[in-house]
């Protein structure tokens, strides 16, 4: 039954990328790059369910990539909580030497209103211009930014049914895409293929709406990898790829996401 649900997801999501996407790819990897995830809980949690990178390394099994996830619920551009002496943004992507970095942010933002969409536009280019500046390893890093999802009507009395958050969503959405066309770099549109995903799924794909659930990540994945890279006729998933990522992952996070960060760090500050 699990299997049977986790490939109608995955046909679903192709299907409907197919159908959303206006551009057929946003990035070229090379050889021995080293991608790292920045930004909110959307992009966190994909190392709790590892499809995607497992896909990633199925579909480029020669390239010796590296993939480190050091996104943290509620980060914004420039906004990211931290304790004392945890180390600023640039610390840990020139520790992990990222030659390729995807930014995930726009959900939390958009609670500020439509009205706020441009701002966070502007923040969007600042930080284009911002990391386009820098060097991580020894090139310069190639840029992608990923759009938050859709907010999903779970029909869920005590949750929102999603039309004003998806109003807002759109539009922040729109004003990332603007700001990445005009520098030039990397955009991923996942609320409009993910809007759809959840009007035809019969499976719920939210905790709560706004955050997916296991079925959700699963579903995402394809949408994520050919959103990025292109459409793909298959893109599988194998179990010993997918155990040996999950252990990695696992120690991973527990490495840059110490359960209590406070003894090593000390108390909370801004970045």
């Amino acid at each position: 039954m699990v299997k049977r649900i986790f490939l109608t997801l995955v046909l679903c999501a192709t299907t409907l990328v197919g159908s959303a996407s206006l551009f057929s790819a946003e990035l070229e990897l090379s050889q021995g790059d080293r991608i790292c995830l920045v930004g909110n809980a959307l992009g966190e949690r994909l190392q709790h369910n590892n499809t995607w990178e497992a896909m990633l390394h199925s579909r480029f099994p020669n390239h010796n990539l590296v993939v480190r996830n050091l996104c943290v619920p509620g980060d914004e551009p420039f906004e990211r909580l931290r304790t004392l002496n945890f180390g600023e943004p640039d610390v840990h992507l020139t520790h992990s030497k990222a030659d390729v970095i995807l930014y995930f942010f726009g959900f939390g933002e958009s609670f500020d209103g439509e009205k706020k969409a441009a701002d966070f536009g502007a923040d969007i280019d600042r930080l284009i211009k911002e990391t386009q500046g820098k060097r991580f390893s020894e090139q310069a890093p190639r840029i992608v930014f990923v759009s938050p999802i859709a907010f999903e009507n779970t029909g869920d009395p005590n949750l929102p049914d999603g039309k004003a958050h998806n109003r807002r969503l759109k539009a922040y959405t729109e004003a990332m895409k603007k700001a990445c066309r005009a520098n030039k770099v990397g955009f991923v549109n996942l609320h409009e293929p993910t809007l759809a995903l959840f009007a035809k799924s019969d499976d719920r794909l939210t905790l709560n709406g706004a955050h997916l659930n296991q079925l959700g990540y699963t579903a995402l994945a394809p949408i994520l990898m050919n959103e990025l890279f292109g459409a793909s006729e298959s893109d599988g998933v194998p179990a010993e790829l997918l155990a040996e990522i999950d252990d990695k992952n696992f120690h991973w996070w527990h490495r840059y996401r110490a359960v209590n960060g406070s003894p090593s760090g000390g108390s909370v500050v801004r970045r």
